[in-house]
């Protein structure tokens, strides 16, 4: 699989995670759809106005926050940004995104710690 034709930005996670790229659309304000391919897996976020409005992995229970945790962690794989027209999507997690990388970060690091 290879990225969308017409995609605004694309690259790979091993130079760019996706918390930058987030950072990156949130900072810009951009509306649309991220696509990240990694380990044979796909997931989906969405993006209005540079918030998270939704995630998906396919073939995963796995939503939203969860999701969205799942795909940070990804160190290698492919991403692509496509600018939609988003403002009639529901907001399925109503946090801004810097509170949600914020989060993540904090998880990231008590996951790390080591147990005393």
């Amino acid at each position: 699989m290879s990225p969308r034709h017409g995609a605004g930005l694309r690259g790979r996670l091993e130079q760019f995670g996706l918390a930058t790229v987030l950072t990156f659309l949130d900072l810009e304000r951009r509306s649309g759809q991220v696509l990240v391919v990694g380990r044979d897996r796909i997931g989906r976020v969405c993006l209005r106005a540079g918030q998270v409005i939704s995630v998906r992995i396919e073939g995963s229970r796995r939503v939203n926050r969860a999701a969205l945790y799942e795909l940070l962690a990804w160190d290698s794989g492919w991403f692509a940004f496509t600018q939609e027209d988003l403002a009639s999507a529901v907001d399925e997690i109503g946090q801004p995104t810097t509170l949600l990388l914020l989060d993540a970060a904090s998880r990231f690091d008590e996951a790390a710690a080591p147990a005393c």
